[in-house]
């Protein structure tokens, strides 16, 4: 495993900027620029990138569960001594949790679309996802720190 290590990890940061930066576009740079254009206009662009934002996202969310559980087994559990035993390990568990509750949502999501085929009861997750991904970056670097 510690081969593939670096692989992961460069798979995980991609995954996360592409992840990151379309929650940061959707909530902040689109629904300012929708205000700004006729809300016919408005609601065809959002349809049009969400077509294809739907074919793509599930995907990195996989790579980042598939790369970020590969990377998660030389910081926690019974190799690394604990889960809960460093300072490290406890801001990795909490990262691990906020990234489930993101995945969470977008098994919800996705489910009430193309399975149940009816809207979700979750509503739009992506300014509550894009908060909670800010926190991971930030406890991904802070967990080196402490």
């Amino acid at each position: 495993m510690q081969n593939l290590y670096p692989y992961a990890q460069i798979i995980h940061l991609f995954c996360a900027i592409i992840f990151v930066g379309y929650l940061f576009f959707d909530v902040v740079i689109l629904r300012a620029a929708s205000k700004k254009m006729p809300p016919e206009l408005a609601q065809k662009a959002k349809q049009a990138i969400g077509s294809v934002a739907v074919k793509i996202m599930p995907i990195c969310v996989l790579l980042l569960v598939l790369t970020g559980g590969m990377m998660m087994s030389n910081w926690v559990g019974s190799k690394a001594g604990g889960y809960f035993e460093t300072n490290l390990q406890i801001a990795f568990m909490i990262k691990f949790c906020l990234a489930m509750v993101i995945v969470a949502a977008v098994i919800v999501n996705l489910s009430c679309k193309f399975i149940f085929k009816r809207p979700s009861p979750l509503g739009n997750i992506h300014p509550i996802a894009l908060t909670l991904a800010v926190a991971i970056v930030l406890l991904a670097k802070v967990m080196f720190m402490v």
